[in-house]
């Protein structure tokens, strides 16, 4: 069988009436045309499983899926922490959640907030003469805390990540001129910081997951950064080297990420997912683990096409986009999966 999963990051969606931010979604007919576009959009997609960020209301989450016609015969949907009794106060919504969204069973679906107790950020810095001094780091949660969750495709447990790391929107400390060159770059090395020790918190999470077991894992995330970043690379892992021996490539492919961007068997020079001062970026992205890598003679199933819906994005920041549209395109991927599980790591 195949099955599609994707990521979608909705861009704030919240129930009308309910502040967020500083800003307040103001009017239901606004609420209606984000919550009708995002369903034309999962229509026009078709997936099974999707990834979704910036999710304020669950409730809302609900209601489009309940106008989405692919989801007519239903849906099984979580978005923790996204409930009106977790995530709002009077009419101020606290912070973005994530929800997923799956055609298949979905269990011990979870947010996670705080960084693995493995996750040491400490930096062992080398001074003049030698010297190396510890330098903590003190950044120990995930600023909009990942989802884990088991879904159930057939007879096949996957384990899914839904994440969303720090954008590179600079960090400007209270008091500081954002508008200033030089508080300008501290801003943005914060929002670097922030990002990459996210991707490292996000990475011990997968790898607890992935060493040394059978389950398949697929990453949904908003990343926030390249295909080729460091923040990014440091949530796929390391690669193997040429020159490894066997049993240190199996090793390190037990562990590994692929970016279905990168191993699918249909590509398109318009594979973008976001456009920023003209700028056109892939930031978000499907990662799935070997056992969907066709290179794997192991492997439950292959990724066989990637594809990105864009066109509701837009170069000139004076070109109208839909109304309701969000900020982001969406990338989605087909796996077929094989009728039999072999031991993939035999």
């Amino acid at each position: 069988m195949n099955f599609t999963v994707a990521n979608f990051n909705v861009e704030n969606l919240i129930l009308p009436g309910i502040r967020y931010y500083d800003r307040l979604l103001c009017t239901q007919e606004e609420y209606d045309a984000k919550a009708n576009w995002i369903a034309r959009t999962l229509n026009r997609i078709r997936p099974d499983i999707v990834g979704i960020q910036e999710v304020w209301s669950e409730e809302a989450l609900h209601d489009i899926i309940g106008r989405c016609p692919h989801f007519a015969e239903g849906a099984n949907v979580c978005a923790p922490g996204a409930s009106r009794e977790d995530n709002v106060v009077g009419h101020l919504a606290k912070r973005p959640r994530l929800g997923l969204v799956s055609k298949f069973p979905i269990s011990n679906a979870e947010a996670i907030a705080s960084f693995p107790k493995s996750v040491s950020l400490t930096i062992p810095l080398r001074i003049d003469g030698g010297h190396v001094v510890p330098v903590p780091v003190g950044i120990l949660q995930f600023q909009r805390p990942v989802l884990k969750a088991q879904v159930l495709v057939q007879n096949t447990k996957i384990t899914v990540f839904v994440a969303h790391l720090k954008s590179k929107g600079p960090m400007i400390a209270e008091g500081e001129d954002g508008d200033d060159p030089f508080q300008f770059a501290l801003g943005q090395a914060r929002a670097t910081f922030v990002r990459s020790a996210e991707a490292a918190a996000l990475r011990h999470l997968i790898l607890s997951e992935m060493a040394l077991t059978k389950t398949p894992v697929i990453v949904l995330g908003d990343m926030n950064d390249t295909p080729e970043s460091a923040s990014t690379q440091i949530v796929c892992g390391q690669a193997p080297s040429p020159n490894s021996n066997h049993q240190e490539k199996a090793s390190l492919w037990d562990v590994v990420l692929y970016s279905t961007f990168r191993i699918a068997s249909q590509r398109s020079s318009h594979i973008f997912t976001h456009i920023f001062n003209g700028e056109r970026d892939i930031l978000d992205h499907i990662l799935v683990s070997e056992e969907f890598y066709s290179r794997n003679r192991h492997r439950i199933g292959t990724v066989v096409r990637h594809a990105v819906l864009n066109d509701h994005l837009r170069d000139e920041l004076d070109t109208p986009k839909p109304p309701g549209a969000s900020d982001h395109g969406i990338p989605y991927a087909e796996i077929s999966l094989l009728s039999t599980e072999p031991d993939t790591k035999a």
